[in-house]
């Protein structure tokens, strides 16, 4: 009867399961590399339970996915109400999920967990940072204000006018020509036909700031 030889079945052993390692990281590689698009996730709470497809992803972070179908899920049970959504995600494509969660009635989990607020500032900076980029994108006079304009006398730098904006309740932009020296309104909207646009795209409002004429600068 031939006994079996020790050091062929450690080697043996040993090939084996390096092959199994080789496997599993070629595995990885190729699920890796089929990860083409990404989900950023910035929730409040902090805290907040986060699942795409039944499995948990950890919150503030940036994930690679694989295209494809998806279900979110977004909880924090006994505080807020649940958030969920389904969607579809192609290659190369980036979704953003910056959300805050809303809380059921007569609770408070802030109040006990004041460290599970801090990306509620976040979420917020970032809409509104989003409703800029968008409002830019549309009204792209927006991006070169304020503008000022302004004159030299006697060592002293004077404002003719300043051309600024506000954003209106509907979400539409005012144009805010302010005169500082008297008679500037058609000045201030040629100055804008030279930087490109046209002032007849927007809403504009005068306003005469003669009664508040100052230096702004007085060199030593």
């Amino acid at each position: 009867m031939k006994t079996k030889n020790p050091l062929k079945t450690i080697v043996f052993s040993i090939s084996l399961f390096f092959l199994i390692i080789i496997g599993i990281s070629i595995y990885f590689i190729i699920e890796d590399s089929q990860k083409t698009s990404s989900i950023e996730l910035f929730v409040a709470p902090v805290s907040a339970d986060i699942t795409l497809n039944g499995q948990k992803f950890d919150n503030m972070k940036t994930h690679r996915i694989k295209p494809g179908e998806y279900h979110l899920s977004i909880t924090k049970s006994d505080y807020f109400e649940e958030y969920s959504e389904d969607f579809t995600i192609s290659s190369d494509e980036k979704k953003e999920i910056y959300l805050e969660l809303k809380a059921l009635p007569n609770t408070d989990w802030y109040k006990d967990h004041p460290n599970d607020s801090y990306s509620v500032d976040a979420i917020i900076n970032h809409e509104l940072t989003k409703n800029s980029e968008y409002l830019i994108s549309k009204y792209p006079l927006l991006k070169s204000l304020p503008l000022k304009v302004e004159y030299y006398r006697n060592n002293t730098t004077y404002i003719y006018y300043i051309i600024s904006y506000t954003i209106e309740s509907d979400n539409t932009p005012t144009i805010i020509i302010k005169d500082y020296s008297g008679n500037n309104y058609e000045s201030a909207t040629e100055r804008i036909k030279s930087m490109g646009f046209d002032p007849e795209e927007y809403n504009i409002k005068y306003e005469d700031r003669t009664a508040e004429i100052a230096p702004t600068f007085s060199p030593e």
